[in-house]
Protein backbone atom coordinates (compact mmCIF):
# COMPACT_ATOMS: atom_id res chain seq x y z
CA UNK A 1 0.00 0.00 0.00
CA UNK A 2 2.81 1.86 0.85
CA UNK A 3 4.03 1.70 -2.83
CA UNK A 4 0.93 2.51 -4.10
CA UNK A 5 0.87 5.73 -2.20
CA UNK A 6 4.01 7.36 -3.41
CA UNK A 7 3.10 5.98 -6.83
CA UNK A 8 0.23 7.81 -6.66
CA UNK A 9 2.08 11.44 -5.60
CA UNK A 10 3.96 10.88 -8.13
CA UNK A 11 1.60 10.44 -10.58
CA UNK A 12 -0.16 13.35 -9.49
CA UNK A 13 2.48 15.35 -9.48
CA UNK A 14 3.18 14.32 -12.81
CA UNK A 15 -0.19 15.13 -14.44
CA UNK A 16 0.13 18.88 -12.91
CA UNK A 17 3.59 19.60 -14.63
CA UNK A 18 2.28 17.80 -17.72
CA UNK A 19 -0.81 19.65 -17.98
CA UNK A 20 1.31 22.84 -19.67
CA UNK A 21 2.46 20.67 -21.92
CA UNK A 22 -0.15 18.43 -23.44
CA UNK A 23 -3.74 17.27 -22.47
CA UNK A 24 -3.38 14.80 -19.16
CA UNK A 25 -6.66 14.30 -17.30
CA UNK A 26 -7.53 11.83 -14.01
CA UNK A 27 -10.37 10.08 -13.90
CA UNK A 28 -12.30 7.65 -11.93
CA UNK A 29 -15.35 5.91 -11.27
CA UNK A 30 -16.55 4.94 -7.39
CA UNK A 31 -19.22 2.42 -7.46
CA UNK A 32 -20.75 0.56 -4.41
CA UNK A 33 -23.85 -1.52 -3.67
CA UNK A 34 -25.71 -2.63 -0.61
CA UNK A 35 -26.53 -6.81 -1.86
CA UNK A 36 -28.90 -9.15 -0.32
CA UNK A 37 -28.52 -12.81 -1.83
CA UNK A 38 -30.08 -15.78 -0.83
CA UNK A 39 -29.03 -19.33 -0.98
CA UNK A 40 -25.54 -18.51 0.05
CA UNK A 41 -25.15 -21.46 2.19
CA UNK A 42 -26.11 -25.13 1.60
CA UNK A 43 -29.06 -25.15 3.79
CA UNK A 44 -29.96 -22.10 1.97
CA UNK A 45 -28.56 -19.23 4.23
CA UNK A 46 -28.76 -15.77 3.29
CA UNK A 47 -25.84 -12.84 2.51
CA UNK A 48 -25.87 -9.46 3.25
CA UNK A 49 -22.46 -7.21 1.88
CA UNK A 50 -21.24 -4.25 0.39
CA UNK A 51 -19.35 -4.47 -2.92
CA UNK A 52 -17.78 -2.13 -4.87
CA UNK A 53 -18.32 -1.91 -8.91
CA UNK A 54 -21.47 -3.16 -9.24
CA UNK A 55 -23.09 -0.55 -11.89
CA UNK A 56 -19.55 -0.35 -13.64
CA UNK A 57 -16.22 -1.50 -11.83
CA UNK A 58 -14.59 1.01 -9.71
CA UNK A 59 -11.26 2.74 -11.32
CA UNK A 60 -9.13 5.53 -11.30
CA UNK A 61 -6.66 6.44 -13.97
CA UNK A 62 -4.57 8.86 -15.97
CA UNK A 63 -4.99 9.10 -19.66
CA UNK A 64 -3.46 12.09 -22.03
CA UNK A 65 -2.37 13.23 -25.45
CA UNK A 66 0.28 15.40 -26.87
CA UNK A 67 -0.75 17.13 -30.71
CA UNK A 68 2.72 15.96 -32.85
CA UNK A 69 1.08 18.13 -35.84
CA UNK A 70 -0.12 16.35 -39.40
CA UNK A 71 -3.29 15.04 -37.61
CA UNK A 72 -1.06 12.60 -35.42
CA UNK A 73 -1.21 12.44 -31.72
CA UNK A 74 0.89 10.90 -28.88
CA UNK A 75 -0.95 8.87 -25.85
CA UNK A 76 -1.38 7.40 -22.92
CA UNK A 77 -3.62 5.69 -21.00
CA UNK A 78 -2.74 4.22 -16.60
CA UNK A 79 -6.11 2.86 -15.49
CA UNK A 80 -6.45 0.58 -11.94
CA UNK A 81 -9.16 -1.37 -10.63
CA UNK A 82 -10.65 0.37 -7.01
CA UNK A 83 -11.74 -2.11 -4.55
CA UNK A 84 -13.64 0.92 -2.61
CA UNK A 85 -15.59 -1.36 -0.10
CA UNK A 86 -11.96 -2.02 1.66
CA UNK A 87 -9.97 0.76 0.59
CA UNK A 88 -7.70 -1.40 -1.89
CA UNK A 89 -6.31 -0.36 -5.28
CA UNK A 90 -4.95 -2.56 -8.10
CA UNK A 91 -5.54 -6.63 -8.86
CA UNK A 92 -3.31 -9.36 -9.80
CA UNK A 93 -2.97 -10.29 -12.71
CA UNK A 94 -1.74 -13.64 -12.38
CA UNK A 95 1.12 -16.19 -11.97
CA UNK A 96 0.07 -18.10 -9.02
CA UNK A 97 -1.63 -21.39 -11.23
CA UNK A 98 -0.71 -24.89 -11.22
CA UNK A 99 1.80 -25.06 -13.94
CA UNK A 100 5.58 -24.11 -14.17
CA UNK A 101 5.59 -20.56 -15.69
CA UNK A 102 8.97 -18.91 -17.11
CA UNK A 103 7.52 -15.47 -15.71
CA UNK A 104 6.28 -14.75 -12.76
CA UNK A 105 2.87 -12.97 -12.07
CA UNK A 106 1.90 -10.22 -9.74
CA UNK A 107 -0.27 -10.59 -6.91
CA UNK A 108 -0.94 -6.92 -7.27
CA UNK A 109 -0.90 -4.60 -10.17
CA UNK A 110 -1.27 -0.81 -9.51
CA UNK A 111 -2.36 -0.08 -13.14
CA UNK A 112 -4.26 -3.89 -13.31
CA UNK A 113 -6.68 -2.55 -16.18
CA UNK A 114 -4.72 -0.65 -18.65
CA UNK A 115 -1.27 0.51 -18.89
CA UNK A 116 -0.15 1.82 -22.67
CA UNK A 117 1.20 4.31 -24.63
CA UNK A 118 0.55 4.59 -28.69
CA UNK A 119 0.28 6.94 -31.35
CA UNK A 120 -3.08 7.69 -33.39
CA UNK A 121 -4.12 9.71 -36.48
CA UNK A 122 -5.42 9.14 -39.88
CA UNK A 123 -4.09 5.86 -40.22
CA UNK A 124 -5.94 4.61 -36.52
CA UNK A 125 -4.71 4.08 -33.61
CA UNK A 126 -1.66 1.40 -32.38
CA UNK A 127 -1.05 1.36 -28.49
CA UNK A 128 1.47 -0.92 -27.06
CA UNK A 129 1.58 -2.47 -23.22
CA UNK A 130 -1.08 -4.29 -21.38
CA UNK A 131 -4.30 -3.80 -23.34
CA UNK A 132 -7.82 -5.41 -23.43
CA UNK A 133 -8.37 -7.86 -25.73
CA UNK A 134 -10.50 -7.42 -29.26
CA UNK A 135 -13.38 -9.84 -27.17
CA UNK A 136 -14.03 -7.21 -24.66
CA UNK A 137 -14.89 -4.89 -27.84
CA UNK A 138 -17.49 -7.23 -29.31
CA UNK A 139 -19.34 -8.31 -26.67
CA UNK A 140 -19.06 -5.06 -24.27
CA UNK A 141 -20.74 -2.76 -26.66
CA UNK A 142 -23.81 -4.66 -27.06
CA UNK A 143 -23.81 -6.42 -23.60
CA UNK A 144 -27.32 -6.87 -22.37
CA UNK A 145 -26.88 -5.28 -19.16
CA UNK A 146 -23.76 -2.44 -20.52
CA UNK A 147 -21.25 -4.87 -18.71
CA UNK A 148 -23.13 -4.18 -14.85
CA UNK A 149 -22.42 -7.16 -12.21
CA UNK A 150 -19.14 -7.89 -13.83
CA UNK A 151 -17.97 -10.32 -11.20
CA UNK A 152 -21.05 -12.48 -11.81
CA UNK A 153 -22.02 -11.29 -15.91
CA UNK A 154 -21.14 -14.35 -18.19
CA UNK A 155 -20.22 -12.18 -21.04
CA UNK A 156 -17.39 -10.26 -18.55
CA UNK A 157 -15.99 -13.46 -16.98
CA UNK A 158 -16.68 -15.93 -19.64
CA UNK A 159 -17.21 -14.37 -23.16
CA UNK A 160 -14.37 -11.70 -22.37
CA UNK A 161 -12.12 -14.46 -20.81
CA UNK A 162 -11.89 -12.81 -17.56
CA UNK A 163 -11.88 -15.88 -14.90
CA UNK A 164 -8.70 -16.16 -14.06
CA UNK A 165 -9.45 -19.64 -12.60
CA UNK A 166 -10.87 -20.66 -15.69
CA UNK A 167 -8.69 -19.43 -18.54
CA UNK A 168 -5.65 -18.45 -16.28
CA UNK A 169 -3.59 -21.51 -18.54
CA UNK A 170 -3.12 -19.06 -21.58
CA UNK A 171 -1.97 -15.86 -22.97
CA UNK A 172 0.75 -13.52 -22.02
CA UNK A 173 -0.33 -13.22 -18.22
CA UNK A 174 0.83 -16.97 -17.72
CA UNK A 175 -1.96 -17.73 -14.45
CA UNK A 176 -4.18 -14.92 -14.63
CA UNK A 177 -7.47 -13.12 -15.97
CA UNK A 178 -6.82 -13.40 -19.50
CA UNK A 179 -9.22 -10.09 -20.23
CA UNK A 180 -5.99 -7.77 -20.65
CA UNK A 181 -2.88 -9.26 -21.90
CA UNK A 182 0.13 -7.93 -21.22
CA UNK A 183 3.44 -7.48 -23.15
CA UNK A 184 0.99 -6.87 -26.30
CA UNK A 185 0.37 -4.20 -29.11
CA UNK A 186 -3.34 -2.93 -30.66
CA UNK A 187 -4.32 -2.06 -33.73
CA UNK A 188 -7.29 -0.51 -34.38
CA UNK A 189 -8.52 1.24 -37.74
CA UNK A 190 -10.49 4.54 -37.80
CA UNK A 191 -14.03 3.70 -38.43
CA UNK A 192 -15.27 7.47 -39.42
CA UNK A 193 -13.21 7.40 -42.04
CA UNK A 194 -14.78 4.06 -43.76
CA UNK A 195 -18.12 4.27 -43.58
CA UNK A 196 -18.68 3.27 -39.90
CA UNK A 197 -16.95 -0.16 -40.63
CA UNK A 198 -13.71 -0.62 -38.92
CA UNK A 199 -11.20 -3.57 -37.86
CA UNK A 200 -8.90 -4.42 -35.34
CA UNK A 201 -5.88 -6.92 -34.91
CA UNK A 202 -4.07 -7.59 -31.75
CA UNK A 203 -0.78 -9.70 -30.31
CA UNK A 204 0.53 -10.61 -27.14
CA UNK A 205 4.31 -11.65 -27.06
CA UNK A 206 4.35 -14.73 -24.19
CA UNK A 207 8.73 -13.84 -23.82
CA UNK A 208 9.48 -17.59 -23.09
CA UNK A 209 12.91 -18.03 -24.55
CA UNK A 210 13.25 -20.25 -27.63
CA UNK A 211 9.64 -20.46 -27.77
CA UNK A 212 7.39 -17.62 -29.75
CA UNK A 213 4.39 -19.27 -29.62
CA UNK A 214 4.12 -19.99 -25.88
CA UNK A 215 1.28 -18.06 -24.04
CA UNK A 216 0.63 -16.07 -26.44
CA UNK A 217 -2.17 -14.15 -27.94
CA UNK A 218 -3.45 -13.56 -31.27
CA UNK A 219 -6.45 -11.76 -32.13
CA UNK A 220 -8.65 -10.18 -35.23
CA UNK A 221 -11.62 -8.39 -35.45
CA UNK A 222 -14.53 -6.53 -37.52
CA UNK A 223 -17.15 -3.98 -36.01
CA UNK A 224 -19.76 -1.34 -37.79
CA UNK A 225 -21.65 1.35 -36.19
CA UNK A 226 -23.74 4.15 -37.26
CA UNK A 227 -23.11 6.11 -34.00
CA UNK A 228 -26.29 3.96 -32.64
CA UNK A 229 -26.48 0.78 -34.05
CA UNK A 230 -23.76 -1.40 -34.02
CA UNK A 231 -22.10 -4.99 -35.08
CA UNK A 232 -19.03 -6.08 -33.78
CA UNK A 233 -17.45 -10.25 -34.38
CA UNK A 234 -13.77 -11.26 -33.00
CA UNK A 235 -11.57 -14.41 -33.07
CA UNK A 236 -8.95 -14.68 -30.63
CA UNK A 237 -6.26 -17.78 -30.26
CA UNK A 238 -4.07 -17.84 -26.97
CA UNK A 239 -1.57 -20.83 -26.30
CA UNK A 240 -0.48 -22.17 -22.83
CA UNK A 241 2.92 -22.10 -21.60
CA UNK A 242 4.28 -25.79 -23.47
CA UNK A 243 2.78 -23.67 -26.45
CA UNK A 244 0.84 -27.48 -27.19
CA UNK A 245 -2.62 -26.35 -25.91
CA UNK A 246 -4.70 -23.54 -27.25
CA UNK A 247 -7.80 -21.98 -26.01
CA UNK A 248 -9.60 -20.48 -29.10
CA UNK A 249 -13.01 -18.18 -28.94
CA UNK A 250 -15.33 -15.87 -30.77
CA UNK A 251 -17.00 -13.42 -30.02
CA UNK A 252 -20.33 -11.24 -31.42
CA UNK A 253 -22.65 -8.66 -30.44
CA UNK A 254 -25.36 -6.58 -31.71
CA UNK A 255 -26.80 -3.85 -31.05
CA UNK A 256 -30.11 -2.18 -32.31
CA UNK A 257 -32.00 0.91 -31.56
CA UNK A 258 -35.62 0.13 -32.54
CA UNK A 259 -36.91 3.84 -31.22
CA UNK A 260 -35.44 6.82 -29.46
CA UNK A 261 -36.88 4.78 -26.60
CA UNK A 262 -36.35 1.23 -26.91
CA UNK A 263 -32.64 -0.83 -27.42
CA UNK A 264 -32.10 -4.04 -28.19
CA UNK A 265 -28.88 -6.11 -27.43
CA UNK A 266 -27.96 -9.45 -28.24
CA UNK A 267 -24.38 -11.30 -27.88
CA UNK A 268 -22.74 -14.59 -28.84
CA UNK A 269 -19.44 -16.24 -28.00
CA UNK A 270 -17.63 -19.66 -27.47
CA UNK A 271 -14.52 -20.31 -26.70
CA UNK A 272 -12.96 -24.10 -27.09
CA UNK A 273 -9.58 -25.83 -25.48
CA UNK A 274 -7.64 -28.13 -27.43
CA UNK A 275 -5.01 -30.24 -26.09
CA UNK A 276 -4.64 -30.96 -22.19
CA UNK A 277 -3.86 -28.50 -19.05
CA UNK A 278 -3.60 -28.06 -15.99
CA UNK A 279 -4.65 -24.66 -14.15
CA UNK A 280 -6.26 -23.80 -11.17
CA UNK A 281 -9.71 -25.36 -9.84
CA UNK A 282 -12.76 -23.34 -9.14
CA UNK A 283 -15.72 -24.34 -8.63
CA UNK A 284 -14.38 -27.71 -10.72
CA UNK A 285 -14.50 -24.89 -14.26
CA UNK A 286 -10.98 -25.53 -14.91
CA UNK A 287 -9.72 -29.00 -14.05
CA UNK A 288 -7.99 -30.75 -16.72
CA UNK A 289 -9.49 -29.13 -19.36
CA UNK A 290 -9.28 -30.75 -22.93
CA UNK A 291 -11.93 -29.88 -25.41
CA UNK A 292 -13.65 -28.10 -22.77
CA UNK A 293 -16.30 -25.67 -24.79
CA UNK A 294 -18.23 -23.05 -22.96
CA UNK A 295 -20.85 -21.00 -24.89
CA UNK A 296 -22.92 -17.79 -23.08
CA UNK A 297 -26.04 -16.49 -25.21
CA UNK A 298 -27.07 -12.66 -24.00
CA UNK A 299 -30.33 -10.97 -24.82
CA UNK A 300 -31.29 -8.00 -23.32
CA UNK A 301 -33.45 -4.52 -24.45
CA UNK A 302 -33.47 -0.83 -22.70
CA UNK A 303 -35.81 0.93 -21.99
CA UNK A 304 -35.40 5.22 -21.78
CA UNK A 305 -38.57 6.34 -19.58
CA UNK A 306 -36.67 9.96 -19.33
CA UNK A 307 -33.73 11.62 -19.61
CA UNK A 308 -33.00 10.42 -16.09
CA UNK A 309 -34.36 7.02 -15.66
CA UNK A 310 -33.64 3.86 -17.85
CA UNK A 311 -34.76 -0.02 -17.13
CA UNK A 312 -33.03 -2.67 -18.89
CA UNK A 313 -34.37 -6.75 -18.77
CA UNK A 314 -31.17 -9.54 -19.67
CA UNK A 315 -31.21 -12.32 -19.81
CA UNK A 316 -28.02 -15.01 -20.36
CA UNK A 317 -27.88 -18.66 -21.09
CA UNK A 318 -24.64 -20.25 -19.90
CA UNK A 319 -23.39 -23.73 -20.98
CA UNK A 320 -20.26 -25.84 -20.49
CA UNK A 321 -19.46 -29.20 -22.39
CA UNK A 322 -16.62 -31.74 -23.93
CA UNK A 323 -14.37 -31.94 -20.99
CA UNK A 324 -13.60 -35.27 -19.08
CA UNK A 325 -15.92 -37.17 -21.46
CA UNK A 326 -18.74 -34.53 -20.16
CA UNK A 327 -18.48 -35.18 -16.94
CA UNK A 328 -17.95 -31.72 -15.85
CA UNK A 329 -20.82 -30.60 -18.05
CA UNK A 330 -23.35 -27.73 -16.67
CA UNK A 331 -25.41 -25.29 -17.39
CA UNK A 332 -27.04 -22.04 -15.58
CA UNK A 333 -29.38 -19.15 -16.11
CA UNK A 334 -29.43 -15.56 -15.10
CA UNK A 335 -32.92 -13.58 -15.39
CA UNK A 336 -32.04 -9.69 -14.56
CA UNK A 337 -34.18 -6.72 -14.26
CA UNK A 338 -32.00 -3.49 -13.35
CA UNK A 339 -33.77 0.31 -13.12
CA UNK A 340 -30.93 3.27 -13.15
CA UNK A 341 -32.04 6.96 -12.47
CA UNK A 342 -29.17 10.07 -13.09
CA UNK A 343 -29.52 12.49 -10.55
CA UNK A 344 -27.35 14.19 -13.39
CA UNK A 345 -24.31 13.38 -15.61
CA UNK A 346 -21.76 11.98 -13.13
CA UNK A 347 -23.91 10.17 -10.63
CA UNK A 348 -26.72 7.62 -10.78
CA UNK A 349 -28.48 5.26 -8.54
CA UNK A 350 -29.43 2.04 -10.01
CA UNK A 351 -31.38 -1.13 -8.46
CA UNK A 352 -31.20 -4.67 -9.69
CA UNK A 353 -32.87 -8.01 -9.41
CA UNK A 354 -31.29 -11.56 -10.46
CA UNK A 355 -32.89 -14.79 -10.27
CA UNK A 356 -30.41 -17.57 -10.97
CA UNK A 357 -31.07 -21.06 -11.89
CA UNK A 358 -28.38 -23.83 -12.37
CA UNK A 359 -29.20 -26.73 -14.01
CA UNK A 360 -29.10 -28.99 -11.07
CA UNK A 361 -27.02 -28.37 -7.11
CA UNK A 362 -23.70 -29.75 -8.60
CA UNK A 363 -20.76 -27.87 -8.92
CA UNK A 364 -20.42 -27.92 -12.16
CA UNK A 365 -23.48 -26.27 -13.00
CA UNK A 366 -23.71 -24.00 -9.77
CA UNK A 367 -20.19 -22.66 -10.67
CA UNK A 368 -21.61 -21.34 -14.17
CA UNK A 369 -23.59 -18.85 -11.97
CA UNK A 370 -20.60 -17.19 -11.40
CA UNK A 371 -21.11 -16.87 -7.41
CA UNK A 372 -24.56 -15.98 -7.21
CA UNK A 373 -26.05 -19.83 -5.95
CA UNK A 374 -23.86 -21.59 -3.58
CA UNK A 375 -23.06 -25.27 -3.62
CA UNK A 376 -25.90 -27.42 -2.47
CA UNK A 377 -28.46 -25.23 -4.27
CA UNK A 378 -30.07 -24.94 -7.63
CA UNK A 379 -31.30 -21.34 -7.81
CA UNK A 380 -30.54 -17.67 -6.11
CA UNK A 381 -31.94 -14.33 -5.81
CA UNK A 382 -29.51 -11.63 -5.51
CA UNK A 383 -31.00 -7.98 -5.30
CA UNK A 384 -28.74 -4.68 -5.15
CA UNK A 385 -28.93 -0.87 -4.76
CA UNK A 386 -26.50 1.23 -5.25
CA UNK A 387 -25.14 4.40 -6.51
CA UNK A 388 -22.32 5.47 -8.97
CA UNK A 389 -20.15 8.65 -9.31
CA UNK A 390 -17.66 9.70 -11.82
CA UNK A 391 -14.87 11.65 -11.99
Amino acid sequence: MKKSLIAFAVLSAFAASASAQSNVTMYGIIDAAAMYNTNQTAGGGKKLTVDAGQLLTSRWGFKGSEDLGGGMKAIFNLEGTLTNDTGAAGAGFGGTGAQSFTQAGSGTSLFDRLAWVGLSGDFGTVTAGRNNILGVDSVGMADPMGLAHAGSNPNVMFSALNSGATYGGFGTNQGGTALRQNNSIKYVSPYQNMSGFGVGLMYGFGEKAGDTSANRYMGASAFFTDGKNGAAISYAKLTDASGNASLSGVALGLRYVVTPEFRFNFTYSQNKVDGTILIPVAANLALNADQRKIAIIGAGVDYTFSPQTTITGAYYDTKRSGDVGGALDGKADQYILLGKYAFSKRTTAYASLTYAKAGSSNPQDTGLSLGIIAAGNSSAVRTAVGVLHSF
